[in-house]
């Protein structure tokens, strides 16, 4: 723990492991700046369930965001705590920006670090080239709000027909195709349902902590090796799918596997 001693704040670094709560945390603003000056790039407000731009912020966030962004410890896409009585300030620093969150003490920070993580990587691949030359609040650029509110009201609860729906397509993708395993994840790491080896298991929940979540569905998938297989995965929403190719074979059979699911997931979602 570090106290930041010009202001009755704690700063803590979460492991991102927690207790599975709600899909959809309580966010009330979320906030861009630039990591180096911690200048205001961007920030909206959804409390009382109302979606507004946040051009002004409390002055601890700039102050916070040049203090820990300029440390070389600090670590990029891991979630820093900042708690004001009942509420609570979540940093997470990128590159070249770092996104804050206002939640509710209680919320569960594993799951909203996977959500700052996914909107963090989404907004350097589509925005980040211009945040060096950019003046102003890129909140007025097209796109960038609603990329913003996409994946701050991403709700990551499953209804009980979609549960059903996966186990139904692991059990029909372990039928058709000639595939060592195959499964899919939930936010948390958690497996849904498959028959993934437990000697497998960590690295494939190690792969879902880094890679975050899709506010859409992932087009091609990307491999992981362990212990010889070929693991390919793709994310659709909160949702990780991982099938494997047989030892030292072959990864085709497995790719084909896994965007199957991945499709039908997603219709079956939207």
């Amino acid at each position: 723990m570090t106290l930041f001693g010009e202001y009755p704040f704690a700063i803590f670094m979460s492991n991102g492991m927690g207790e599975p709560n709600a899909g959809k945390p309580v966010i009330q603003r979320v906030f861009l700046l630039r990591r180096d000056v911690g200048e205001h790039l961007c920030g909206m407000s959804f409390e009382h369930d109302i979606s507004e731009h946040a051009t002004s912020m409390p002055s601890h966030i700039r102050t916070c965001v040049t203090l820990f962004g300029s440390r070389e410890s600090t670590a990029h896409g891991r979630a820093y705590t900042l708690e004001q009585d009942d509420l609570v300030w979540v940093y997470m620093f990128f590159e070249i920006f770092t996104v804050v969150v206002l939640t509710t003490k209680g919320e569960d920070i594993a799951r909203l670090r996977k959500r700052m993580l996914s909107l963090g990587k989404a907004f350097a691949k589509s925005y980040g080239y211009m945040i060096a030359s950019w003046s102003g609040d890129m909140g007025d650029i097209e796109g960038v709000s609603a990329l913003v509110e996409r994946y701050a009201r991403l709700d990551l609860d499953l209804e009980s027909d979609i549960l059903s729906k996966i186990e139904s397509l692991v059990h029909t993708i372990l039928e058709n195709y000639d595939v060592a395993y195959a499964g899919v994840f939930d936010a948390g790491g958690d497996l849904l349902s498959g028959d993934i080896p437990d000697s497998h298991i960590q690295s494939i929940q190690d792969e879902i902590s880094v890679e975050g979540i899709n506010s859409g569905v992932e087009i091609m998938p990307h491999a992981i090796d362990i212990q010889g297989h070929s693991v390919q995965m793709l994310r659709v929403s909160s949702l990780s799918i991982a099938v494997a190719a047989y030892r030292d074979e072959s990864r085709m059979a497995a790719a084909k596997a896994v965007s199957e699911i991945a499709q039908a997931l997603h219709e079956a979602m939207n």
